[in-house]
């Protein structure tokens, strides 16, 4: 059993090892080259810095990898772990983890962060084998009508400041979530957006972060919300987040697809808001980490 990177594979063998290693998964992870190729760049994926292991000469598994440095420290993301279907069961996950591991203190970081589904229970075991704990769990929503417009008005006669920006102008906050899951951080989200909102004492008390995807034909297809979050202590909080989400998802009169995606779990007003406009969950995460 033998170990590369994965920037020694063509680009084609990449694709067909990725299909390989999720035959079988809870979901239809499947990939063609195009959808491979913008997934590795638009999450910070280092093919250079992703592992593949290999039995005699065949590769039959494989871990991606991202790095960034957030808040002065060093974080590596697991991007993918896959083995291929007829190699599972032979502990061969647990070696490629700890070489991985290596290959992250090689490259200096301090934190390693992943994702599990809920119900992947073998894969969250392997992880916590090797080092990994559970820090929260992850809740992606999903809405496909209009929204009801009642539910998103202000319980007090609240006034905000909204303003739409880049999501890189979010990362200074006092309250930002530096280390949300990988996909919800700021620099994940190269097309997208963010609110800001602000009291009428020009203090920012909320924000948002999200992407909105149009068809071919310029019309609306899809909006989805990353980060969504209220300064602590205030009494205003679900006015804030109703302010938020109606900024986000306007115009909330037409249909289309609504999402989030690995909102935290514990935070419940949000959550709550969202389920009392019709949103129902497809899936649920767990995130990890793992001091270096």
């Amino acid at each position: 059993m033998i170990f590369k990177r994965m920037s020694e594979l063509s680009a084609e063998d990449m694709v067909s090892l990725w299909n390989k290693g999720f035959e079988g998964y809870f979901l239809n992870s499947t990939m063609n080259l195009d959808k491979f190729l913008s997934r590795t760049v638009n999450e910070g994926l280092s093919l250079e810095h992703s592992l593949v292991v290999y039995e005699n000469s065949d590769p039959i598994g494989f871990v991606m990898n991202g790095f960034r440095v957030i808040e002065g420290k060093r974080v590596a993301w697991n991007g993918g772990t896959g083995i291929a279907e007829e190699h599972r069961g032979k502990g061969i996950g647990k070696i490629l983890m700890e070489r991985n591991l290596q290959l992250y203190r090689e490259q200096g970081a301090d934190i390693a962060l992943l994702e599990a589904l809920i119900q992947n229970k073998a894969a969250i075991k392997l992880y916590q084998s090797v080092g990994y704990g559970i820090t929260e769990q992850l809740i992606s929503l999903q809405h496909t009508e209009a929204l009801d417009a009642s539910l998103l008005q202000p319980n007090a006669n609240s006034r905000y400041v909204t303003k739409r920006g880049l999501p890189v102008e979010v990362k200074g906050m006092s309250f930002y979530r530096h280390l949300s899951a990988w996909q919800t951080q700021w620099a994940s989200l190269k097309d997208g957006e963010s609110i800001i909102i602000s009291d009428e004492g020009d203090k920012v008390i909320g924000y948002a972060l999200f992407k909105r995807v149009f068809r071919e034909d310029g019309n609306l297809a899809t909006i989805a919300l990353y980060q969504c979050e209220s300064i602590p202590g205030r009494e205003d909080t679900e006015d804030i987040l109703k302010a938020v989400v109606s900024e986000v998802y306007a115009p909330v009169s037409s249909s289309c697809k609504r999402i989030t995606m690995n909102i935290r779990d514990s935070n419940k007003e949000l959550i709550g808001l969202l389920e009392r406009l019709g949103f129902t969950t497809f899936v649920e995460q767990v995130h990890m980490m793992r001091q270096l």
